[in-house]
């Protein structure tokens, strides 16, 4: 099961990302027939981009490195600046569902760029923390509700 909240997804199983499809077709979703005895992958090249993939979603932090630096090159998408000490930095954070991703959710950040990035970020958990405990607050003392869901985060990145 994947945990969108988690940075690592424990326990997670390459077949339960890309299930055994019942109509014949390739499980990474490329739309191709399956021929001959093969059960999920229609060529070595779907199996290899479905694994690599799967690692992503997983967490596995070298794997995410190496592929983002072969996109990006080790320059900040920010500043714009070269650098062999940049970070691997999730666009959409973690605490707003931005965990088990793909490599689409990662950019290159240099880390100062990646440091005022994370306190801008975690400036936004606080305030949203804290909209919850007066919105819950309110609930109580304006209804005398004691057991109740708050209303769920926007996700979107303003």
């Amino acid at each position: 099961m994947i945990n969108i909240y988690k940075r690592y997804q424990v326990g997670l199983k390459l077949s339960a990302l890309y299930p055994i499809r019942k109509d014949g077709l390739c499980a990474c979703g490329c739309g191709r027939e399956l021929e001959g005895r093969k059960k999920r992958w229609a060529t070595g090249e779907c199996q290899e981009n479905a694994v690599i993939t799967f690692l992503i979603v997983k967490g596995d932090t070298s794997l995410i490195r190496k592929k983002l630096f072969e996109l990006e090159k080790g320059y900040c998408r920010e500043c714009g600046v070269h650098s062999n000490q940049w970070c691997a930095d999730h666009i959409k954070p973690v605490f707003l569902g931005g965990s088990a991703c793909g490599i689409d959710n990662f950019q290159t950040l240099c880390e100062d760029c990646h440091k005022v990035k994370t306190y801008i970020d975690s400036q936004r958990r606080a305030i949203s923390s804290q909209a919850a405990s007066i919105s819950a607050h309110r609930l109580e003392s304006d209804f005398g509700a004691t057991s109740y869901e708050l209303p769920k985060q926007s996700t979107d990145i303003q």
